[in-house]
C-alpha cells in the first residue's frame, strides 16, 4: 500500500495506491464495495500521518462514503480485472488538501494537512540535554531533509522552532530513528533525549 508525497510548485500532492480484490452478488456492487473500501484505506493510510490517527478511524469510520468522496481529487485504476461476481484493480486516489483539511478541522480531529509547500509551519521545541552537540545533531538532521531551521527562541537547554510543514512527518521519523524521543502536544511537537 504505497502513498505517495509529491511536491510541486503548486504545494504538496497527497496520493496513495492500494490494491482491491472484492467478491459481491454482482460485479457492479464489488466495484462500488471495493471502491469505498479503497478510499476509506488510501484517506487513512495518507492522513494517518498529518493527523491524529485514532480520531481519524474514528471520523472515517462514520463517515459516508459520499462524504468521503467529496475529498477525493482525482482517482486512476490499474490492473482491472472483472468477472460476473468480483472486481479487483490497484486503485490510486489523489486527495485535495484543503477539504481535507475542512473535514478534519469540522469535526475536531487534530491534524497539520500541508496546504502549501512553504507557506506553512510547524513548531518543535527541542531539549538540548548535551547543549550544542545535540543542537548541532538537530541541525544535521534538518539539513540532510534539505530543510533550514528556523529558530524562534532559546532558553537554557530549551530550543523552539519552526520546520515547513510539509516535512514534519519525514523530521519525525529522522529524529525517532536517531534515538530522540518525541510527543505532539496541540500541533507542538516536543522532542528530547
Amino acid at each position: 500500500m504505497p502513498v505517495l508525497l509529491c511536491s510541486g510548485a503548486l504545494g504538496v500532492t497527497l496520493s496513495g495506491t492500494v490494491s482491491v480484490n472484492q467478491t459481491s452478488a454482482t460485479a457492479t456492487e464489488a466495484k462500488t464495495n471495493a471502491t469505498n473500501s479503497a478510499r476509506r484505506q488510501i484517506l487513512y493510510n495518507v492522513l494517518s500521518q498529518y493527523s491524529d490517527k485514532t480520531a481519524l478511524k474514528e471520523l472515517l469510520d462514520k463517515s459516508s462514503s459520499d462524504d468521503l468522496m467529496n475529498i477525493i481529487s482525482s482517482t486512476s485504476v490499474a490492473n482491472e480485472q472483472i468477472s460476473a461476481d468480483s472486481y479487483s484493480a490497484n486503485i490510486t486516489m489523489d486527495i485535495d488538501n484543503v477539504a481535507a483539511k475542512k473535514l478534519l478541522n469540522d469535526n475536531d480531529v487534530q491534524n497539520w494537512i500541508p496546504l502549501t509547500e512553504t507557506s506553512e509551519k510547524f513548531t518543535a521545541s527541542i531539549v538540548v540535554a548535551n547543549g550544542i552537540p545535540d543542537w548541532a545533531e538537530i541541525k544535521r538532521i534538518a539539513r540532510s531533509g534539505n530543510v533550514e531551521i528556523e529558530t524562534q527562541s532559546m532558553s537554557g537547554r530549551q530550543i523552539v522552532v519552526k520546520l515547513p510543514l510539509n516535512y514534519r512527518t519525514k523530521f519525525t521519523a529522522a529524529v525517532h530513528e536517531a534515538g530522540w524521543k518525541y510527543s505532539d502536544d496541540e500541533g507542538v511537537l516536543h522532542i528530547w533525549k
